[in-house]
């Protein structure tokens, strides 16, 4: 070998991790991890409940007053039908999914519009496109209870059969609609 020549290599070569450095290096990628998962979750499920929409968003004021003068607020049989059991789907990837999506969107239109400029009834649309039956039927297992008029079953009967693709085409609007009291 040529003593003037370099022996590049020999400036890249390390010693191997210990045992120590490489437990060390995968404790704190677990904590990491787990810390990582744990703010998600909890920030997934905080950001999900009533309390936060209708506290801290100016632009879902009108929709939760709505809301709480519906019948999913405000039952017979005392049942109360939280936001996100319609508007998440079933199914904790498609839940993880449409908040992400939904999440996105909600940020950006609190962000940038103001409550006046705001189209709810735009937005209703958009958001009735995202409520899936899935999630009707969470709630209404029985969809021939007694005493139901006869609309009611050949609608239902055909939503069954997949005649009726979503449970919106007749029920869009038993939520987020204006009501006088």
């Amino acid at each position: 070998m040529d003593e003037n020549r370099l022996d590049i290599d020999e400036g890249f070569r390390r010693p191997a991790p210990s045992r120590g450095q490489i437990f060390a290096i995968v404790f704190l990628t677990g904590i990491g991890l787990s810390l990582f998962y744990g703010l998600s979750t909890l920030s997934f499920h905080y950001s999900s409940t009533n309390k936060f929409c209708s506290s801290q968003c100016h632009e879902m004021v009108e929709p939760f007053q709505q809301y709480l003068k519906s019948s999913h607020y405000d039952s017979e049989r005392g049942v109360v039908a939280d936001c996100a059991d319609c508007h998440l789907p079933p199914g904790e990837v498609n839940r993880w999914y449409a908040k992400v999506r939904q999440g996105v969107k909600d940020t950006v239109m609190h962000f940038l519009l103001e409550p006046e400029d705001i189209d709810h009834q735009k937005w209703k649309m958009s958001a009735v496109k995202n409520i899936r039956s899935e999630s009707c039927e969470r709630c209404h297992k029985n969809l021939f209870p007694s005493g139901q008029r006869r609309g009611g079953f050949l609608a239902h009967r055909a939503f069954k059969k997949g005649e009726v693709k979503s449970c919106l085409n007749c029920h869009v609007n038993l939520v987020h609609v204006r009501r006088e009291i």
